[in-house]
């Protein structure tokens, strides 16, 4: 039996204490205090022994947890459709036409953060840390976001503590949306669930073109959590976005009609925004999630299922559009393994889990998520909860 890679940071010895959810006031503030974890629970112990076993099994099999070969092959399809999407794009002789291009390669450019990016930064996509680094930096490139802000973000915060208000910068909207009933109501949220599609659409605009500079001349990710670059880091960041604003927003506007590439420029950034913002938002911002930090006696691995949801787990589609991340509760379970396993690893979590009385969320489909995340933004916004 071999074990898991385990280099999650955190200290198991450490218990977080929350109050109750009657005691939880609207006007209730982030806590800045690092959220702690109990030991081991038998839950997490059992579940990394058996799917340590079946990934020895799958790699035995030429199917390795990093590095599967099945991602290679995937990552060459969605660069492809990338590239014949933008050279569309840039050959387009209509508006319709071009129109189309743009929401092709809106669609590419999200399997490609999905599967690409995302996994890349995992350290999950290739065997070879330099070739993961090198597929991270490609699309930073491709799409635009600086890597560090992101490792920092999503890996180093999200990762350890979805849903804590404070340190999980998933529920940070600058004052736009109410995402967590820990966070302070006003009474702009009432019918954010009507305002949230015109926030959602603005999101990857925000991040490329304003977020990612913020952040880098003030040093901050938020209010709590300062985040320095070195300077080659810094280098890389300002590398990157010039090769991105180069190569990917300006040929647009000199080979077609300006209105022609600002409509392009719309639609890709509408349709990118939409998809990005409802799979990462859905699978950890419905009713059924816990939003009241961690709660007493619980370790990492609890935490992570009790904010977590698998949705549309049953289409092939949306798994490999994904990238494995309607298969969430696998993927903050086992985020050190590649998300080709994690269909296969879905059935191993829900065994173990039933054996031990932990109760998983599934939402359902795609179109049920969404339903239920515009709830949960319905009730934030009407103070009812």
């Amino acid at each position: 039996m071999r074990s898991l890679p385990d280099n999650r940071p955190r200290r198991e010895d450490e218990v977080f204490v929350v109050e109750p959810v009657s005691n939880v006031r609207v006007n209730a503030q982030p806590s800045r205090q690092l959220p702690g974890f109990a030991s081991k629970s038998p839950f997490w112990r059992e579940l990394k022994a058996t799917v340590s076993d079946h990934l020895a099994e799958e790699a035995i099999n030429g199917r390795p947890s990093v590095g599967d070969p099945r991602l290679r092959r995937k990552v060459i399809v969605i660069v492809m459709w990338f590239a014949a999407s933008y050279a569309a794009l840039l050959y387009a002789t209509t508006l319709s036409g071009a129109l189309w291009a743009s929401l092709c390669l809106a669609f590419a450019a999200s399997a490609l953060g999905f599967g690409v990016f995302h996994d890349a930064n995992h350290r999950t996509l290739f065997r070879r840390p330099k070739s993961n680094l090198f597929a991270a930096r490609l699309c930073s490139i491709l799409l635009g976001p600086s890597r560090h802000f992101w490792l920092h973000k999503h890996n180093g915060l999200h990762h350890r503590q979805p849903n804590v208000l404070g340190w999980d910068d998933d529920l940070e909207t600058r004052g736009a949306l109410r995402l967590s009933p820990a966070a302070s109501w006003a009474p702009r949220f009432r019918h954010q669930q009507i305002k949230a599609p015109f926030y959602y659409a603005l999101n990857t605009v925000e991040w490329l073109f304003w977020k990612d500079f913020r952040c880098l001349l003030g040093g901050r990710l938020n209010d709590l959590h300062p985040v320095g670059l070195g300077n080659d880091a810094r280098t890389e960041l300002l590398l990157c976005k010039a090769l991105y604003f180069v190569l990917f927003v300006l040929p647009p506007f000199l080979v077609l009609p300006v209105w022609w590439a600002v409509a392009a420029f719309i639609l890709f950034h509408v349709v990118l925004s939409w998809v990005l913002a409802l799979v990462f938002q859905v699978a950890h911002l419905t009713p059924a999630m816990e939003f009241r930090g961690v709660r007493a006696g619980d370790d990492w691995a609890l935490h992570q299922v009790r904010t977590t949801a698998d949705f549309a787990v049953g289409s092939r589609i949306v798994t490999w559009f994904t990238g494995g991340l309607n298969h969430q509760i696998e993927h903050h379970l086992f985020p050190n393994v590649a998300h080709s396993h994690y269909p296969t690893l879905r059935p191993i979590v829900r065994a173990v889990a039933n054996r031990h009385g932990v109760h998983c969320h599934d939402i359902g489909g795609a179109f049920s998520a969404v339903r239920q995340h515009f709830i949960l933004l319905k009730t934030l916004g009407a103070a009812i909860w």
